[in-house]
């Protein structure tokens, strides 16, 4: 099937597409609803579907970024992955868990921790005591050294609602002291096409040397190393209700135009000529981008699945 085909303009479309894959396969995804005010209708904010060992242990998530651009990509390669490998068997132990939403909403989202991320520990008990506080603290509103931390209003904080990350988390229970791999799709002023893979840890840590293994990228002294891609916020949401897995979260950014080429496009038209369309320069919609995306989409999913079950 051409990939053109998995790609929509709008959310709305996304959604019937990604609805009517899963149906032709007669699977039923699971929306998870926004908390509607007086006289409002319910609305989902993100629609997610299993497939894969019901009790896996082993689990890759599938989201997309914060923007629309970098939700509608993923929205396509999930329709993609339902239309081509969704009845290819797994490994053992291992599922996968596609999440299809719009753009992260403007506000009603929650806090996220302050004081920064604990330590990783090396040693397998220290982890756990580091995971284990927190949790509590999460739970407290305290940060890393016990103290109160300062909540914004929860009207003005943009990204998902508590209640709908504790209802996507239900799905990530089998895994929830396992391991579970986060791909956080983003597009992003690249090679035409390509993906560009960057760890969502720290550079010193275990995760990311995971994540380079993973994806054959050679280690950088810490001096080196770029500072670390920050998950979106429904990944971010996501995993800091896991403290107890082993997780490896990275992006997959996939190249739309380099910044020359831009450039070039604007300085080299004609007189006369109306200026592109930045939103096409920003996400392409030709038939080339799109199968170029979903070629590199369906190698990230397959080399990420073969190592969370290897490692």
């Amino acid at each position: 099937m051409d990939a053109d085909a998995f790609f929509a303009d709008n959310y709305r479309t996304a959604r019937d597409k990604f609805i009517s894959a899963c149906r032709a396969l007669r699977l039923l995804p699971q929306a998870h609803l926004a908390t509607a005010g007086p006289g409002e209708t319910e609305l989902p904010l993100v629609d997610s579907v299993r497939l894969g060992d019901p009790a896996a242990r082993r689990m890759l998530v599938v989201c997309g970024g914060d923007r629309q651009v970098d939700a509608l990509c993923c929205s396509a390669i999930e329709v993609g992955w339902l239309n081509e490998f969704a009845n290819a068997s797994l490994p053992h132990d291992t599922a996968i868990l596609l999440l299809n939403h719009g753009p992260a909403p403007p506000a009603g989202g929650e806090a996220p921790p302050r004081g920064g991320p604990p330590p990783e520990w090396e040693d397998d008990l220290l982890a756990k005591v580091e995971k284990r506080y927190a949790e509590y603290a999460r739970r407290k509103g305290v940060d890393s050294l016990g103290k109160p931390v300062a909540v914004p209003e929860m009207h003005s904080i943009p990204g998902y609602p508590a209640a709908v990350l504790d209802s996507v988390a239900k799905w990530l229970h089998s895994a929830a002291d396992g391991r579970i791999a986060f791909v956080d799709v983003r597009i992003g002023l690249g090679p035409y096409g390509e993906v560009e893979i960057t760890p969502c840890h720290p550079s010193d840590t275990a995760a990311t040397r995971r994540v380079r293994s993973w994806f054959g990228m050679a280690d950088q002294p810490p001096e080196n190393a770029p500072a670390a891609q920050e998950p979106d916020s429904l990944a971010a949401g996501l995993i800091r209700r896991l403290p107890e897995a082993e997780i490896t979260a990275f992006s997959a950014t996939f190249g739309t135009y380099s910044m020359m080429s831009v450039l070039d496009s604007l300085t080299t038209r004609p007189e006369g000529e109306a200026i592109p369309d930045p939103r096409q320069l920003l996400c392409p919609s030709d038939e080339a981008w799109r199968n170029a995306v979903w070629r590199s989409a369906i190698i990230v999913i397959q080399r990420a699945l073969t190592a969370l079950h290897a490692s």
